[in-house]
């Protein structure tokens, strides 16, 4: 008889974190528990919080209790709104017994937390982009793609430690490696997308600025999350206009993005679900922690950068399609380099694998 392994990730989402930790979490959560483990998730009781989302899914989720001031703080060691060392007691308190995998997302959290648990695991996976604080683990995974990628945790981290770094590794929810490329070369279609809340309304902007072509005869795909204050002028909008699709909240990312020519949008995660579909992209950058690693994505060749979302124009953005349109071997180059950075499916299996066979003869 197999012996369920059991993983335990401390993870949060809420109005200032964001819910793109939990989601890359839910996506390795989903391959291991598909291999035979049981899963469960820590999360604390921020406002925006996912706990609920997360059980109505099937999920076990112990909740850590509500911090005593509701924290908007930008410093990523507040986003915990408690002690490092608080979390851990409490956390302990809640568990019945240690697991075997204790996963890690979470900016407000370092070695003093991760320490404070050692009792509480077999082993310790931490997920990090920012390389900006120390940790002692046994695999510390960064899925993008950095100018200093193998050295940047150089100094932060354990010398034992297994590095999983950069795309190949790239945690990738499973409808991306069930689509594959279908865009046509004489169906011209566009994708925009600027994240969950698109405070700026760059979505109204790039509405506009795709209006101003000179070639009129194309389609265009709109996304928004729920959380868009924008969203009766942006579905007046593409009302008025035929060729403007408004999809709010969709389930079908991988598919819009599989029959796209180009998309216009944010950097972060969305990267490597385009890579994935091979997908060239104009983008502009929303935060700072989305500077560098978009750099090193224009680097590749795999999209084009419009630099900070809040500066952007219409205008700068009609020549910026324009050009591409009219460079047709770019954008193929693009899709082409694209592909070549992801492997197909994402990483979540090379990882699984791994993990699975550190275990196998643990008892």
């Amino acid at each position: 008889m197999t012996v369920s392994r059991k993983a335990l990730f401390r993870v949060d989402a809420s109005a200032v974190i964001g819910s793109g930790h939990l989601m890359r979490c839910l996506t390795l959560a989903k391959a291991v528990q598909q291999s035979g483990w049981s899963v469960v998730f820590a999360c604390r009781a921020h406002s925006g919080n996912l706990i609920q989302w997360l059980r109505d899914q099937g999920l076990d989720v112990l909740e850590l209790t509500a911090p005593a001031t509701n924290t908007q703080a930008t410093d990523y060691a507040a986003w915990l709104g408690v002690t490092e060392q608080q979390d851990a007691a409490e956390l302990i308190g809640q568990l019945q017994q240690p697991v075997d995998l204790l996963v890690i997302d979470h900016y407000g959290l370092s070695k003093t937390f991760e320490q404070a648990m050692t009792s509480f695991y077999q082993k310790l996976l931490v997920i990090d982009d920012l390389a900006n604080r120390p940790h002692h683990c046994d695999y510390l995974l960064d899925q993008n793609l950095y100018p200093q990628l193998h050295s940047r945790y150089d100094s932060l981290v354990n010398k034992e430690a297994t590095l999983l770094l950069g795309p190949s590794y790239v945690l990738l929810r499973p409808e991306f490696a069930t689509f594959q490329r279908t865009a046509k070369a004489d169906q011209l279609r566009f994708l925009v997308f600027y994240g969950g809340t698109d405070e700026l309304n760059l979505t109204s902007r790039t509405i506009k600025a795709l209006q101003q072509l000179q070639k009129t005869d194309f389609h265009a795909d709109i996304v928004i999350g729920l959380a868009n204050p924008h969203r009766m002028e942006l579905e007046k909008l593409c009302a008025k206009d035929s060729r403007f699709n408004l999809y709010i909240n969709t389930p079908q990312m991988a598919e819009l993005m599989s029959q796209a020519t180009l998309m216009i949008g944010a950097g972060g995660s969305t990267h490597w679900e385009r890579c994935a579909l091979a997908l060239p992209a104009l983008v502009v950058t929303l935060a700072e922690n989305q500077v560098a690693s978009t750099l090193s994505l224009v680097e590749a060749g795999v999209c084009g950068y419009l630099g900070q979302g809040q500066n952007l124009t219409a205008l700068q953005l009609t020549d910026a399609v324009q050009q591409l349109l009219e460079n047709p071997e770019q954008l193929q180059l693009m899709s082409d380099k694209a592909k070549q950075l992801v492997p197909q499916g994402g990483g979540c299996a090379a990882i699984v694998d791994l993990l699975n066979t550190e275990f196998q003869g643990r008892h």
